[in-house]
């Protein structure tokens, strides 16, 4: 379970990997951490970061897992929930879906009628 709500930012923005200057993509935003994708292939996890926001300036983490180019980082003090949400969006704000029928799991449903079609034939008998 997560610690914070995390928000999709897409931006690219500066970063600072063990003394390495790089831009990478900053694909979501918690008062915790982010991930990021970085075409930096030596940052590894355990590696410093220093993740700068504009009007905010340089946050420092840790890259706490990295798997191919993507990367978590942990700041090392939480983040308050309104700079989170000042950089962030939130599909909640997208509400032309949210009557749509869906599953106790929340995915969208599809058609209203099944489709007999895609049903396997069952002999009985």
């Amino acid at each position: 379970m997560r610690s914070y709500n995390r928000f999709i930012v897409d931006q690219e923005i500066e970063c600072v990997i063990d003394d390495v200057r790089d831009f990478v993509m900053l694909y979501n935003l918690s008062s915790g951490g982010c991930m990021i994708e970085t075409g930096n292939i030596a940052a590894s996890e355990g590696d410093s970061i220093d993740v700068v926001l504009k009007d905010l300036g340089a946050v420092p983490g840790k890259i706490v897992w990295k798997v191919g180019r993507n990367a978590g980082v942990k700041f090392e003090t939480v983040l308050h929930q309104r700079v989170v949400e000042y950089f962030g969006f939130s599909s909640s704000q997208e509400d032309f879906d949210q009557h749509d029928p869906r599953d106790r799991f929340g995915i969208p449903l599809i058609g209203s009628e099944p489709n007999n079609n895609l049903l396997p034939e069952i002999g009985v008998g």
